[in-house]
């Protein structure tokens, strides 16, 4: 669990410095989604892990779960290398 901090943090600076990318499939999610860079900053703060895994690039995927503005609850998905790549946005009530 320490590790996941320490990503988390690293995730958080990342995003704040505006060195980050959303996937394209994330991006869409988002505008469906109505998901919010606020929401993802959020998320990022005060999120805890869902799950990490490797994915088949050999990366660590983690998944995050935390809430939005309206208590709503959301996943993210992400990876992180040079930058912080958000590969989707989940709102679990559509689940």
């Amino acid at each position: 669990m320490e590790q996941f901090e320490e990503i988390r943090k690293i995730a958080l600076e990342l995003f704040e410095r505006r060195k980050f990318t959303i996937s394209k499939h994330a991006n869409e999610r988002m505008v469906e989604r109505r998901i919010s860079h606020s929401d993802i900053k959020l998320v990022l703060l005060y999120g805890s892990l869902y799950r990490q895994e490797t994915d088949e690039y050999g990366d660590i995927k983690y998944t995050i779960r935390g809430w939005n503005q309206e208590s709503r609850n959301i996943r993210i998905a992400f990876i992180v290398k040079n930058l912080l790549i958000i590969i989707t946005v989940i709102r679990e009530e559509e689940i």
